[in-house]
C-alpha cells in the first residue's frame, strides 16, 4: 500500500508532530507500507519525502507555508502513485491532499494535532488575534470535514472539534514516539559536570518549544518563588521557539542564572540524557492537545506535571500516572512542584513508565492506523 502524509511540519521542524510523523513513517515502512511524505518544510534530501516550494509564515517563525503552490502537492501525489491520502494539518498540504484523493477516489484520513486558538497566544493576546485563531479553528474543521475518518488524540479535542463544525466520522487514537530506544539507554556525557549542577541536587526540566501557549514564563515564576524554599533545585530548559532570547534575558535579570539553564536546541542523545537524570518534568501548556513529549519523561519512570488544559488530562491520571494542576488557580503550579519535589512519589513513577510503554509507543499506536487504513480500503 502506497500512503502519502502531508503535513506542514516534518524533520528538520523540532516540535511534536514532525517527531511523530517520522517515528510513524519508519514503523510504517518496516512493516511493509511505502510511505511518501510532502511537506512545505526546507530541509535535506531524504528517500521518498518530497519538499514543496514554500515561503517562511511571518507571525510564527517554525512554519513554512506552500501559499502557491498546492497544485504540487497534488502533481507529487499524482506521480508517487498514492493509494491512501493521511492530512496531518489543514493548510496547503492537506488541502492538496484531499483534492489529490478526491479527484482519484482514494481514502482521506485526517489527523488532528493542534489547538491553533490556544497556540495563538504566542503570537499575541489581543482581541484581533483571538478572533483569527477562531476563524482558523472553523476553517481546520471545515477542511477535514473532507475526510472519510478524522482521529483526534483526547476525548477533549474530539469536543473541542465538534464545537468547532466538525461533523465526519472520528476516532480517538493518541500519538506515538519511540520509547523503546531508552529502555536500555546509556548516557554518553557528565550531563551534571556539563551542566554544572551539582549531583544531589533535583533538576526540574522543560522540554519542548519555547513560547508563550507552552508556559514558560508560568515555570520561570513559580520556580522564582520556591528556590529559596528548596535549594537544592535547578530548572532547565531544552528547546528553541520565538520566546528563548526573552526567557535568557529573564533569568539573567532575575538574577537566577546560577540555578536555571536555557540550553536551546539539544540533540537526542543529550536529551534522553537529561530525560535520564531529571527528576520532574513540567509542562505548564495552556494550548497542547496531547502533551506527547511528557511520554519520554514517563518512559524514563518521571514524575510529570501538565496543566488541565488542552489534552493531557485526559490521559494522564492525576496522582496515578502524573500531577495534574489548575491553571487558573494562583500559585496551582508552584504548590504541584513543591509536592513532587518534597514527597516521594516513586510508585507515581513507576505506574507512568507502565502505562505509556503499554499505550504510546509508536508500535502499538501504528497498528491503530493500520486498521483505520486497512478497514477505509475495503469499504
Amino acid at each position: 500500500m502506497k500512503l502519502g502524509l502531508f503535513s506542514e511540519s516534518y524533520y528538520p521542524s523540532v516540535d511534536g508532530v514532525s517527531k511523530f510523523i517520522q517515528d510513524f513513517k519508519e514503523v510504517l515502512t518496516l512493516d511493509g507500507f511505502e510511505v511518501y511524505v510532502y511537506t512545505s518544510i526546507p530541509g535535506p534530501k531524504e528517500d521518498r519525502v518530497r519538499r514543496i516550494s514554500s515561503l517562511p509564515f511571518p507571525l510564527y517563525e517554525q512554519y513554512w507555508l506552500s501559499y502557491f503552490w498546492i497544485d504540487k502537492f497534488i502533481e507529487s501525489a499524482k506521480n508517487d502513485k498514492i493509494d491512501i491520502v493521511h492530512i496531518q494539518t489543514p493548510f496547503f498540504s492537506g488541502i492538496g491532499g484531499i483534492a489529490y484523493a478526491r479527484n482519484n477516489g482514494i481514502p482521506v484520513v485526517g489527523t488532528f494535532h493542534s489547538n491553533l486558538r490556544d497556540m495563538a497566544s504566542a503570537i499575541g493576546n489581543s482581541p484581533a488575534v483571538a478572533a483569527v485563531a477562531e476563524v482558523v479553528n472553523k476553517y481546520s474543521a471545515l477542511v477535514y470535514n473532507s475526510c472519510d475518518l478524522v482521529t483526534v488524540p483526547t476525548r477533549s479535542m474530539l469536543e473541542f472539534m465538534r464545537d468547532s463544525g466538525l461533523k465526519t466520522r472520528t476516532e480517538i487514537i493518541p500519538p506515538g514516539l519511540n520509547l523503546r530506544k531508552y529502555e536500555n539507554f546509556k548516557p554518553s556525557i557528565n550531563l551534571r559536570e556539563y551542566l554544572k549542577i551539582p549531583k544531589e541536587a533535583k533538576i526540574i526540566l522543560y522540554l519542548g518549544r519555547i513560547t508563550i501557549d507552552k508556559g514558560v514564563y508560568l515555570l520561570l515564576n513559580s520556580f522564582e518563588r520556591i528556590r529559596h524554599r528548596l535549594k537544592d533545585a535547578y530548572l532547565v530548559y531544552a528547546g528553541t521557539g520565538p520566546e528563548i532570547k526573552k526567557l535568557r534575558f529573564e533569568v539573567t535579570k532575575r538574577d537566577l542564572v546560577k540555578v536555571v539553564r536555557v540550553l536551546g536546541y539539544v540533540p537526542e542523545d543529550l536529551k534522553a540524557s537529561l530525560l535520564k537524570e531529571t527528576y520532574l518534568q513540567v509542562l505548564p501548556s495552556r494550548g497542547d492537545t496531547f502533551g506527547l513529549v511528557l511520554a519520554e519523561g514517563m518512559a524514563f519512570g518521571k514524575i510529570i506535571i501538565a496543566s488541565d488544559k488542552g489534552g493531557m488530562k485526559d490521559w494522564i491520571k492525576n496522582e496515578e500516572t502524573g500531577l495534574i494542576f489548575n491553571l487558573d488557580k494562583e500559585n496551582g503550579l508552584e504548590e504541584k512542584i513543591e509536592y513532587a519535589l518534597t514527597e516521594d512519589l516513586t510508585k507515581i513513577g513507576e505506574n507512568a513508565k507502565n502505562w505509556v510503554f503499554q499505550n504510546l509507543d509508536i508500535k502499538v499506536v501504528t497498528k491503530r492506523f493500520e486498521e483505520v487504513y486497512k478497514r477505509l480500503k475495503t469499504v
